[in-house]
């Protein structure tokens, strides 16, 4: 008897290791998302949640950290729900910042950033005026 619980505890210890190993993260995520009017060295700058639309152009800026490189996160952007524009962008470091722009109009905008699969890592939403 005492041996069937052995093996028993032993299957179940493996089933369950096996299962952590399958949702652990893949050490992706983002330390910081913001909208802004430029990037200046590597930093954002006009950091705001609404903006003017004689603006123009806004940036989508993004700290990164990863446990494995190179990969790719995206940049996908929306106004009022709809999907206008998606960009990939390479992670070459394990900790490291990039940033995409995009042409603006008036309206809700959101922009997601996502892992090569599609899973939303962190959303920035802002307004346009």
């Amino acid at each position: 008897m005492r041996k069937l619980f052995i093996i028993l505890g032993s299957f179940l210890l493996a089933s369950t290791l096996a299962a952590a190993q399958k949702e652990a993260p893949k050490g992706l995520g983002v330390e910081k998302a913001v909208v802004a009017t430029g990037v200046e060295n590597r930093e954002p700058v006009g950091v705001a949640k609404e903006f003017d639309a004689s603006v123009g152009q806004v940036y989508c800026w993004t700290r990164v950290i990863s446990a494995t490189v190179p990969t790719t996160i995206k940049h996908v952007w929306y106004v009022d729900n709809q999907k206008v524009f998606e960009i990939p962008l390479d992670i070459k470091y394990p900790r490291t910042r990039t940033w995409s722009s995009k042409t603006i109009k008036p309206g809700n905008w959101r922009v997601d950033v996502t892992d090569e699969s599609g899973t939303v890592l962190t959303s920035v939403s802002f307004t346009v005026k």
